[in-house]
């Protein structure tokens, strides 16, 4: 049916093109004369094939156009200015990198913050983390703050990057402070702001640097009076070895629950290397939510930590949790929430993700339970043999009685008292008594 169609469309064409234009201004004459013979219908003819092309089909044409339509591709856009200004404009030079944004869009974490940062953050993850993952908040909060404080972000994590590298290529005896100092002081991206500060600031600068590769947010109180040598050298500030002589403990012996027994108060406290300092009669512990247990659990992963020797900080404090928070799973961990170990947030449920307390108590009992984790404390060895031997001055009777004493006398003032002159009384009556004993032996003698 199609080519019957085909056909009679053909044969229409060729007869409409034989015969005169009736809307032509001809003469008269000329339009009564004998109609001209038709031309002969011209017949492309394919042209030889080359090599890797398909021949084109023959096209019948009518009066020097085509029968029917060909398909043609679209020619392409040319833009304003012609040719000369599209071939310029693949050899245009890179775009400027854009604009830092302002103080007020990083104090308010705005969307341009955010923007701007998240190819930087994304190389440092790759660089300092063995495996991909987000930036802990303390390292995007040292960025941000540096910021503020006139650093640029872009130059900050391009000299965390170098420190890594640094850190990689060097042992412990060399990686020395001050090298790192002059190596870097004459690259471009080490901060124009140092350039013409003394060798001092500069340290404190190579020093915060380190405090937010190590994700933590309190490393100052241990530079002074004044820093290590080297950046190894500021572990052994943090956790002093086991005095000579001295074993180092084997576990983590002690609960939350029997240091509070025992009036030792639990300070929660947000920097982890404070985490199990005995300070005074309060023990700091770590605060622990969801955010800061993965931080935790992939701890042996940071490539800055394992370089200085404190890849197993993560480990030990998770073990150390795994101790004190033993035997609270009965009371659904009531004690620990209540102390401020845990911080829970309740919207995570209504964000659909998992509750604070399921995330780190799975975490916990994973690390308390596996046989291929290390259980021993070595950082904090020094810390848990002075806890130790707290508990042990607390345990004996003598002290006992006195805190015993000093707590009813607190809790029950007329109670003690009272009991104190019932006492007093007693002891009035027995000398009487003993004194009247006396006499009447003596009077009967």
């Amino acid at each position: 049916m199609d080519a019957l169609l085909r056909g009679l469309l053909l044969a229409q064409l060729l007869g409409s093109a034989s015969e005169p234009d009736e809307e032509t201004n001809e003469p008269e004459g000329a339009r009564q004369g004998p109609a001209a013979p038709s031309m002969p219908i011209p017949v492309t003819m394919p042209e030889p094939n080359t090599a890797g092309t398909m021949p084109s089909m023959p096209i019948p044409e009518v009066g020097g156009h085509p029968a029917f339509p060909t398909p043609t591709s679209p020619a392409a856009p040319v833009p304003p200015g012609g040719g000369a200004q599209a071939a310029s404009t693949s050899n245009s030079p890179t775009p400027p990198r854009p604009h830092s944004p302002e103080a007020s869009d990083v104090a308010g974490s705005t969307l341009a913050w955010r923007l701007f940062t998240a190819p930087l953050y994304s190389r440092l993850v790759k660089v300092l983390y063995d495996s991909d993952g987000s930036l802990p908040e303390p390292t995007s909060g040292n960025v941000g703050y540096l910021k503020l404080d006139g650093y640029g972000a872009r130059n900050t994590v391009d000299c965390m990057c170098a420190l890594i590298q640094f850190l990689q290529d060097n042992l412990w005896e060399a990686q020395s402070v001050d090298k790192f100092v002059e190596t870097m002081s004459p690259q471009p991206h080490w901060p124009e702001k140092l350039k013409d500060q003394s060798h001092e600031k500069q340290v404190a600068y190579a020093w915060m640097l380190m405090n937010g590769l190590l994700a933590v947010i309190g490393l100052k109180p241990y530079l002074e009076p004044f820093p290590p040598p080297t950046f190894a050298g500021i572990v052994g500030k943090i956790f002093p070895p086991v005095r000579a002589g001295t074993a180092e403990p084997k576990v983590f012996s002690f609960t939350a629950r029997e240091l509070i027994e025992e009036d030792f108060i639990i300070q929660p406290t947000t920097n982890m290397l404070d985490h199990l300092q005995l300070v005074g009669n309060a023990v700091n512990v770590f605060v622990l939510a969801s955010e800061q247990a993965s931080m935790l659990l992939g701890y042996d992963k940071n490539r800055a930590a394992r370089a200085i020797g404190m890849a197993n900080l993560g480990n030990e404090i998770l073990q150390s949790y795994g101790a004190l928070v033993d035997g609270e799973f009965h009371e659904n961990y009531r004690l620990p929430i209540s102390l401020g170990m845990f911080k829970i947030d309740p919207d995570r449920a209504r964000r659909g993700q998992y509750e604070d307390l399921t995330v780190v108590t799975g975490v916990i009992r994973l690390f308390r339970n596996s046989a291929e984790q290390d259980h021993r404390p070595h950082l904090f060895a020094s810390r848990v043999l002075v806890i130790e031997e707290a508990l042990r001055r607390r345990r004996h009777w003598y002290s006992r009685l006195r805190r015993d004493i000093h707590k009813r006398k607190k809790a029950e003032p007329w109670m003690f008292w009272g009991a104190v002159l019932a006492v007093f009384f007693g002891i009035c009556t027995v000398i009487q008594t003993v004194t009247s004993v006396w006499s009447l032996a003596v009077s009967l003698s």
